[in-house]
Order: structure tokens, then C-alpha cells, then sequence
């Protein structure tokens, strides 16, 4: 702060200012005026001597009216200061002029206790002839100074965070030029931040893959539809909005790169767009798992292969792709013959095995570009795009047949798995999927019933006919549910006495007052749907609680004889039921036999459930015996009671020496083995003389009684007995 100057040469001598105000005067005023200043104000003479100080400045450096009046200005300044402050006077006297002090840097001034205060100091020069003052302004610049170390140190805590942060950050102006970049946008990236400012590094384009995903191009380069994508960003940005989205970067070493990128403005005071400021995240781990997610979705578990889901859309795709082109589109649906058999007898691991074999050997072949997928179970689906004529799909699918039914090896097991294929084609057989993979469901049952083994093309007679055993489920299903159905009861005859030892119970649906739906119709379509297990346990509960009933009228010795369907043989609760429906009956458990097919005894498990069977104290009877293809080496090992002979024997007896013949082999084993026959289907007089010749020991048919109700049961067995 100057003190003790010299007057400047421009100054007029004390004598000319005698026409103006005396020095009292003067001096009154100045202290007026200094008062008046809004803040903190020093009037120092010449020679630095304090003239005038106001209140202001008497409260910035604490001293009360009057200390400070002719005080040496350098009191008011830290020692370390005042020589600084002499020399800077001296020059500021010789050349007087208005400027600043402190502002910028440290300066500071020395209250009376000593403390220090931050200052800046305006001067000014004051001449009021005949003397010369320097008018000093002074500015407490604590709250300045905090002020600005407050925001150096949000600077630097900015500064830190954009450092540290794990997202890169990208700030550029109106025109896409970069003004500042995080160093996590520059690892991003791939280029040092100084080849980065100042630069337009990239151009916007939509990805070929996906409207949704736009592509970021770091190459310098113009992309196409760059103007439409700035245009997006910038009026949501212009609207307040951020704009935030995935996009596929691409770096200028050619590497692409998912990041997540919102995109919001840079304002000035005023509210003006001044640029933008991106925040990019990168994405590609959260894609890989987004990517390993859907491809849980859409593919089997077992074999890789698309699962449904992803077939039915890629069949949608191809029928699409077909309308546009005038090509078709085939569809095959694959079932594996006696799949079941192998997981019944070597275990659901090998069942496994085989399906991943099955799924690789169908893949190879076909085309590259055809979709191989598994619908569940043992159920594929083969979907064949851009077929020229109906003969490639059926070309392909014989070629399928051949090379399924070569034996698979798994786990050292040669298995003799082959498919039953059903064959149909957009447009001629179905103009969308689901239609489609329906049909060829319904020509693949054809192939099954027709022998398996083999690809059977579908045809229109064959919807009609699927429909109507849809229609059958259906009622099937309904008939379960409100008990529709009926028992009726068969007596079974001593040849030798023609007295009634039992009776087989035999399912009957009527469907009006007069008139019954022959089983042979309806059965195949309860084991096809699985609903046979049911309708098998609704007929064992009823009909030993129907024959428990009335056990008393029947004779001492009769046997309620039950059919079982293979599908029941599989259920493990099937001796607890079997235990419940007699406890529930009050029938006992020798007067309940239970009848299994020929072709049942193929299950390898068999042997245990017959056993666990017969445990229980109910027969076991061997129903349609001759028709399969059983060993008769099983047949000794089991604990049979009855071998029922199949009707197909009786039909000829009295006329065909061969057919008398398999009669008396099968008679011969069962006296051989304790095993008890009886034959079925006997309806004229004549074949039952020749079955009773053979030596056969009971019988069934319409010759002694067609099956009955149970109310008719006492009364039907005792006119049988009469005659």
C-alpha cells in the first residue's frame, strides 16, 4: 500500500488553491464521504500516514473511532509485508493511477489482536489541492477465499470422481467435438485422451441386426443415416430429456463393443444448449449372460437343440420367407420306437444317452441350414426351409429312417431304436405353424400304427380322422369325470360241471338307452392319452366294490376276474391299490384275479411287480395267451395262476386241426405247470365240444352268457347252472 508520495509534477502549488475550500473544510467533507462508502475504506497522505478511516475499516482491523487517525498505513499489514509494501508505495507514487492489490494472490492485513485477515485492496488517487491522499478501498476476502478454496476443492473432488469412475465419460460441444473425456472413455475407446480433443470421434448409424441398437462408429468416419440419428438425440436432449440406450461400439481397431449410453445436455447460465455429455457403460458381460440366458430359453437342456419355443419361430420365419419366395416348407415330426422299453429296462440315464445320440445323428443329417429341434420325450422336430418340390421332404425323411434305425451304442449297448415319422408341407397341408406341426403329429400316429419304423406323408383323410379321435378324448375325458361309465361281467364256465367259477369284468360306455361304444374303439385312444391309467383304477375300485356287494349270492369259489393295461403295470401304486379296493370290497384277496396281456411279459421289471402282485394274495392271469411272443422260459419262471387262450384259437376249433392243435399244446403246458386255462370267445355248440375235448378247463363266451350288469350277475349264473 503506498504511503509518503511525492506530489506528482502535475499538481498545482498550494498558492493556486486559494479561491477553494479551506483545509478544515476539506477534510470534514472527505471524512463525509469515506463514511458514506459502502465498505471498508483508508485515507492516507502522502507520507502513509492514516487521515481518514470509516467505521467499516475501524471494524475489519478492530480499533475504535480515532486510533486509527495518523497511524503509519504499515500497522495495518504483517510484518512479513511492510518492506514489499514501501518499495511498491514508492513506485506507485511516482506513477499514480488506479489499481488492485491481493486480488489473485495472498495478501493480507493485521487486525489489532494480532490475527490476520485476507484482504484485497483497491487504490485510487485523491488530490485535493493542495494535498494528494491515496484513497484505499479494502475487501474482506475471507469469505472469497473460501469460497474459492470450496469450489478448488469441488473442482478437484469432480475431478477425482470422473478420474475414479468405472463408466467412461465423454463431454463434447454442439458440433460432436470433444472437449473432455474420462480416462475410463479413453480405455474404452482405445486412444489417448490428446488424439481424442478436439476431435468429432464418431458418427451414428443404425445396426444391421436391430432397429433398437445403434452402432457408434470411432473411425472418424460418416455413417449412413448419421444426421437422422444426431437429430433423435438432439431433440430429446433439447426437451430435457436424457437419452439413454444400448448401442454396439465400434473402436478403430474394428472391435465391437455393447455399452449402455446416456446421452444429456451441457447448459450455460442462461439455460442455453452449450453440448452434450455421454455416459457409456460397458454391457458385454451383461450380454453374455442375457445371451446365455436365452439360449437356456430357447434350447433343450439334454441335447442343445432348440426346443420348441425357438422352432415354432423359426418355422413362423421360414412359412413367411416361403409366401414371399413360392417355396415350401416342410415339417417332420419324429418319434423313437420303443424308447420307452429302453428306459424302462436299462434306466432313464441311458434313455439319456440315446437322445443325445438320436439328436446328433438327425442334425448330420440334414442340411446346414434346416432346424433340428426337440418338442419333450422322445419327440423331434425337423423344420425345412426352401424346398422346391413335396418329394425332398419325403426323400429326406425316408433317408432318416434309414440312418435312425442303424443301432445306436450307448454305454455299450447296441439299441435297436428306430423313428415313426409323420410328413406334411406348407402350403398343402397347413398354412401356419401350429397347423402344421399338428398335422404332421397326426401322420407321424399313422406311421406308428401302421408298424413304426417307417415316414407316412399326411393326407386330409387323415385330419378328419384325428379330429375325431380328438373328439373321442375329449368325451373320454368327460366320461371320467361324471362316471358314465359301466361294468358288466362275463361269467367264466367249468367245462366239466358248467358251474360259473367267476367272472371277467369288462368296461362298457353307453352312449343312449340301447347301444355301447365297442372298447376296441375307445381303448386305443385312452392308451394313446394316457388315460387309461385312470379309467384302469376307476374299474378296478368299482368292480370290487360292485362284486363285494353281492359276494354273498355268488358261489363260495367265484373270482372276479380285472384287466390291467400296460400303462398300469408301470405305476408303482399299483399293489396298494389293488390292497385298498379289496379292503373297501370286503372281498378277499383269493377271490381276485387280475388279468395282464401276453406282450406284457416283455417288460423286464415284470417279473418284480408280479411278484409284488401275488404277494398281496390275488391270481395272476395271462390274457390273449398264444398271440404274443413271450418265452415260454418266462412263462415257468413267473407265478401265474390262469392262461386265458386267445379266441382267435376257438374261432376254428371244430374245423381246423391246427388251430386244435395250439389248443391242446397250450392245455398241455398249463396241466404241466398247475396252471389253470380257459378259453375264450366260445359261442356255438360246437366249439365247445372241441374245447372241452382238448381238455381245456373253463370257458367264456356267448354261448353261456353275453357280459351283464352286476344286478343281472346272481340271476344270469344261476340260469347258466340250470341248463
Amino acid at each position: 500500500m503506498p504511503a509518503h508520495p511525492q506530489p506528482p509534477a502535475s499538481s498545482p502549488p498550494p498558492d493556486e488553491a486559494s479561491s477553494g475550500l479551506d483545509l478544515a473544510q476539506t477534510r470534514s467533507l472527505l471524512r463525509v464521504i469515506v463514511e458514506a462508502m459502502p465498505n471498508a475504506v483508508v485515507l492516507v497522505d502522502a507520507a502513509g500516514s492514516i487521515q481518514i478511516a470509516n467505521s467499516r475499516a475501524l471494524r475489519l482491523f478492530g480499533y475504535q473511532v480515532g486510533e486509527l487517525d495518523g497511524l503509519d498505513l504499515d500497522r495495518l499489514l504483517p510484518e512479513r509485508f511492510r518492506s514489499g509494501h514501501a518499495s511498491a508505495r514508492s513506485v506507485f507514487m511516482r506513477h499514480p493511477g488506479t489499481r488492485e492489490m491481493g486480488a489473485g494472490r495472498e495478501l493480507f492485513g493485521l487486525r489489532k489482536d494480532g490475527v490476520e485477515i485476507p484482504i484485497e485492496v483497491g487504490l485510487d488517487v485523491l488530490r485535493t489541492p493542495p494535498l494528494t491522499f491515496v484513497l484505499a478501498s479494502v475487501y474482506d476476502a475471507t469469505e472469497r477465499r473460501e469460497a474459492l478454496r470450496t469450489a478448488d476443492q469441488a473442482t478437484a473432488l469432480a475431478q477425482s470422481i470422473i478420474d475414479g469412475a468405472p463408466f467412461a465419460i465423454v463431454a463434447t460441444d454442439l458440433d460432436g467435438r470433444i472437449l473432455e473425456v474420462s480416462p475410463a472413455a479413453t480405455s474404452m475407446l482405445g486412444q489417448a485422451r490428446a488424439d481424442l480433443i478436439g476431435r468429432k470421434p464418431y458418427s451414428l448409424r443404425r445396426s444391421a441386426h436391430s432397429r433398437a441398437v445403434r452402432t457408434i462408429a470411432f473411425d472418424g468416419k460418416a455413417a449412413p443415416r448419421r444426421a437422422d440419428c444426431c437429430r433423435e438425440v438432439r431433440k430429446r436432449v433439447d426437451d430435457g430429456d436424457i437419452d439413454q440406450r444400448e448401442w454396439t461400439l465400434r473402436k478403430s481397431d474394428g472391435q465391437q463393443l455393447p455399452i449402455d449410453l446416456a446421452i444429456s445436455g451441457l447448459r450455460h447460465r442462461d439455460g442455453r444448449l452449450a453440448g452434450f455429455i455421454g455416459i457409456a457403460t460397458d454391457i458385454s458381460e451383461r450380454k453374455r449372460v442375457q445371451a446365455a440366458m436365452r439360449h437356456m430359453a430357447e434350447h433343450d437342456a439334454l441335447t442343445g437343440l432348440p426346443n420348441r419355443m425357438l422352432m415354432r419361430d423359426r418355422l413362423s420365419g421360414a412359412i413367411a420367407r416361403a409366401r414371399r419366395t413360392g417355396t415350401q416348407v416342410g415339417v417332420l415330426l419324429i418319434d423313437l420306437d420303443h424308447f420307452k422299453h429302453v428306459n424302462d429296462s436299462l434306466g432313464h440315464h441311458v434313455g439319456d444317452r440315446l437322445l443325445v445320440v438320436a439328436a446328433r445323428r438327425l442334425s448330420q443329417s440334414v442340411r446346414a441350414y434346416d432346424t433340428v429341434a426337440r418338442m419333450g420325450g422322445d419327440e423331434f422336430v425337423i423344420v425345412l426351409p426352401d424346398l422346391a418340390a413335396r418329394r425332398d421332404a419325403v426323400e429326406i425323411a425316408d433317408k432318416l429312417v434309414e440312418h435312425l434305425s442303424v443301432p445306436m451304442e450307448v454305454d455299450g449297448h447296441a439299441l435297436p431304436v428306430s423313428p415313426s415319422i409323420g410328413v406334411c408341407l406348407f402350403p398343402d397341408d397347413g398354412d401356419d405353424a401350429d397347423l402344421l406341426i399338428m398335422n404332421a403329429d397326426t401322420a407321424m400316429y399313422v406311421a406308428k400304427e401302421a408298424g413304426r419304423r417307417r415316414a407316412v406323408e399326411f393326407t386330409p383323410q387323415m385330419a378328419t380322422a384325428a379330429s375325431e379321435r380328438w373328439a373321442l378324448e375329449r368325451a373320454l375325458r368327460l366320461a371320467l369325470e361324471v362316471h358314465s361309465f359301466r361294468i358288466h361281467y362275463q361269467p367264466q364256465v367249468c367245462l366239466r360241471t358248467r358251474r360259473v367259477v367267476g367272472a371277467e369284468a369288462l368296461l362298457r360306455w353307453p352312449q343312449d338307452e340301447c347301444s355301447y361304444l365297442s372298447p376296441t374303439h375307445f381303448i386305443p385312444v385312452a392308451e394313446q392319452t394316457g388315460l387309461i391309467a385312470a379309467i384302469g383304477e376307476w374299474v378296478m375300485r368299482t368292480a370290487c366294490a360292485e362284486i363285494g356287494s353281492i359276494r354273498h349270492q355268488l358261489p363260495p369259489d367265484f373270482r372276479l376276474s380285472v384287466n390291467l393295461s400296460p400303462r398300469q403295470l408301470t405305476l408303482s401304486k399299483l399293489p396298494a391299490l389293488v390292497a385298498e379296493s379289496l379292503a373297501l370290497s370286503g372281498l378277499a384277496a383269493e377271490q381276485l384275479e387280475l388279468e395282464i396281456t401276453e406282450t406284457s411279459l416283455l417288460q423286464d421289471d415284470i417279473v418284480h411287480l408280479i411278484e409284488d402282485l401275488r404277494a398281496t394274495g390275488v391270481g395272476i392271469a395271462i390274457d390273449d395267451f398264444g398271440t404274443g411272443f413271450s418265452s415260454l422260459s418266462r412263462v415257468t419262471r413267473l407265478p401265474i395262476d390262469c392262461l386265458k387262450i386267445d379266441r382267435s384259437f376257438v374261432r376254428d376249433i371244430d374245423r381246423d386241426p391246427s388251430q386244435a392243435a395250439v389248443m391242446a399244446a397250450i392245455v398241455a403246458i398249463g396241466h404241466r405247470l398247475g396252471i389253470r386255462t380257459i378259453a375264450e370267445g366260445i359261442e356255438t355248440q360246437a366249439q365247445l365240444q372241441a374245447t372241452a375235448m382238448q381238455g381245456c378247463g373253463c370257458g367264456q363266451g356267448f354261448w353261456f352268457s353275453r357280459a351283464v350288469p352286476a344286478s343281472q350277475l346272481v340271476q344270469t349264473i344261476a340260469r347258466i347252472e340250470e341248463t
